[in-house]
């Protein structure tokens, strides 16, 4: 029986996957497949209900990843949540929709990413959502429908006004400024208070045009290539699912399986590092040991503050208390308000560290970065010094973010016996990421078999939390600079019961971040975006280094770790690698798609 065959096949209906679709089909002539590893969870109440996004971290809708146990945080292994599911982790994830700074992404386009400037992707990322305002207004027209929360509330203003008393303005997001601190924008429908996310927002709109079909439970096992005569470029075909079904791209393949299965997938089909291929006998295509290489995330911390009995937490929703979930229900169902309408991690701000902008602080940060004499292999010098050099500025200058911190009314168990500890009482909590880390980690398969391509397994997934020594330093010094900043900040510190100091001494603080630092859910840069010769595997028209006819794009390419939460950025680089992918075709065709 002859293959099925399409134009294009996009592997992954996640956040890009479902971003690039929707704007391919406003051509009428490309014939469109998606394949999707999950299924469709766009009527789980779970997913579309705000509150209840923690408890997606379990469920089928996630591939259940963990890292290999980390050195540097006392052999720790951490569980990694990555959607599995129409909208990718979109459908998953806890809402918040941050954009990065002008620097981050201007470093991006520095490496060799012509087009990548942060002018393009502030004008991609608009493309893709609209705006709900507390006065009523709409900014924008995108798919995405994304809410401002009007501030107000008790604790919105304690943070906001005790951060201003402390020297740091608020901002406006999603302004084009980063720093300061705000209430973020979240990615929860205005009008009937549920997820917005790529499913329901892309996808929907276009699930049924005649020339798109999605398959879920479909997972890629690898792309096929032809590979020619001597000499050429070998040319993507199509793939091979994990059936052993083959299916047939006439134009393009685009992988947008997310930062651990897009370099697996690669790896996979014989792109990658050589010697890692022959030693699982997979025929190598292209030798390119950086696929699956510069792995980033934040790592982050953070502290719990006991709050006077005369003010009101979530606590109790939190421990379950059966009155305050009831009343938590309630209160969405009938005003679409209260703690199961939000993330409850919307209370935010990204600051620098003053104590790094001294001459004491710069010698330290100097001193750090180049601590280490060369980098890893593979790791290029050049990509490490431009790496060392953007992180290096941006610690040092006043104005640009060193850290992202989360507000939030209720005991965080940072210190807890487990993630689910509760503590009795009424407590603040602060969140502390680490939003420039140096320390950068690696992606690798294990294993060829069929059976764990549709699980979290058969990868070693090594992000070396902390392996350089200005990480611990920094992340450190923030959880120093939070503590002061809290038991300072008026009108917050009145609220608080009587607290003592406990990281006046830095060894002190270093020796709580490893007891307790764990790695956020942000992870990019696997297939990074950058000429081949500093240790790219796609160049900035996201053509996969050393073959044609493959792409891919999703936060896989990003080089350099935003900001703070990635979402935002994924759909503006979704948007902005949409708009490319299109206008190369466009021109290979001369007459349209």
């Amino acid at each position: 029986m002859a293959s099925e065959s399409y134009d294009i096949i996009i592997v992954g209906g996640g956040t890009a996957g479902l971003v690039l679709a929707h704007r391919l089909l406003e051509n009428q002539n490309l014939r469109i497949l998606i394949l999707e590893a999950g299924e469709d969870r766009a009527a789980d109440p779970n997913t579309l209900t705000p509150g209840a996004w923690p408890l997606l971290a379990m469920s089928p809708a996630n591939w259940l990843f963990k890292t290999v146990a980390q050195p540097e945080l006392g052999g720790k292994q951490i569980s990694i949540p990555q959607g599995k599911a129409l909208g990718g982790s979109s459908a998953i994830n806890s809402f918040l929709f941050i954009s990065t700074s002008k620097d981050n992404v201007d470093a991006w386009e520095g490496l060799g990413n012509q087009g990548w400037d942060y002018l393009a992707f502030e004008s991609a990322l608009k493309k893709a959502y609209s705006l709900h305002m507390p006065s009523g207004e709409t900014e924008g027209d995108g798919p995405l429908q994304t809410t401002l929360g009007a501030g107000d509330g008790f604790w919105e203003k304690a943070w906001i006004e005790g951060l201003e008393s402390m020297g740091f303005p608020a901002i406006m997001p999603l302004s084009g400024r980063v720093g300061g601190p705000n209430i973020a924008t979240e990615s929860i429908n205005y009008n009937n208070k549920q997820r917005s996310y790529a499913a329901n927002a892309y996808l929907a709109p276009v699930q049924n045009h005649p020339n798109l079909t999605v398959r879920t439970k479909a997972v890629v096992a690898k792309v096929l290539f032809d590979k020619g005569s001597s000499g050429s470029d070998a040319v993507a075909t199509g793939v091979q699912l994990s059936s052993g079904e083959n299916i047939t791209a006439s134009r393009e393949v685009i992988l947008c399986a997310g930062v651990f299965n897009s370099s697996r997938i690669l790896e996979r089909s014989g792109i990658g590092g050589a010697d890692l291929l022959q030693g699982l006998e997979i025929d190598v295509i292209v030798d390119n040991p950086h696929v699956g290489e510069n792995l980033q995330n934040h790592v982050y911390t953070g502290l719990t503050f006991e709050v006077i009995d005369e003010v009101d937490t979530i606590d109790s929703f939190f421990r379950k208390d059966p009155e305050a979930v009831s009343a938590a229900f309630l209160d969405y169902k009938t005003k679409g308000t209260g703690p199961m309408s939000t993330s409850n991690l919307r209370i935010t701000a990204q600051l620098p560290l003053p104590e790094l902008q001294t001459g004491e602080g710069r010698q330290k940060v100097d001193q750090l970065v180049v601590s280490q004499a060369s980098p890893p292999a593979p790791t290029t010098t050049a990509f490490a010094d431009a790496h060392s050099e953007y992180v290096r500025s941006t610690l040092t200058s006043p104005s640009r973010a060193v850290g992202n911190y989360i507000f939030g009314p209720a005991y965080t168990p940072f210190e807890g016996p487990d993630p689910t500890y509760r503590a009795p009482g009424k407590y603040v909590s602060v969140v502390i990421n680490l939003s420039h880390p140096l320390s950068r980690g690696h992606v690798h398969i294990t294993s060829t078999a069929a059976t764990v391509a549709d699980k979290g397994e058969g990868v070693a997934i090594d992000p070396r939390y902390l392996s350089h020594p200005l990480d611990l330093e920094v992340l450190a010094r923030q959880v120093r600079f939070a503590e002061d900043l809290v038991t300072r900040a008026e009108p917050l510190v009145r609220y608080l019961k009587p607290y003592a100091k406990r990281f006046g001494d830095l060894d002190a603080a270093k020796d709580y971040v490893v007891r307790t630092a764990t790695g956020a859910h942000h992870y990019t840069g696997t297939c990074s975006m950058m000429p081949r010769a500093m240790g790219g595997v796609v160049d900035h028209r996201l053509r996969v280094h050393g073959v044609t006819n493959l792409r891919v794009l999703d936060a896989s390419i990003i080089p350099l770790e935003p900001t703070a939460n990635p979402q935002a950025v994924v759909y503006g680089v979704a948007e902005l690698g949409a708009g490319i992918i299109k206008a190369d075709l466009l021109g290979a065709s001369g007459r349209g798609f």
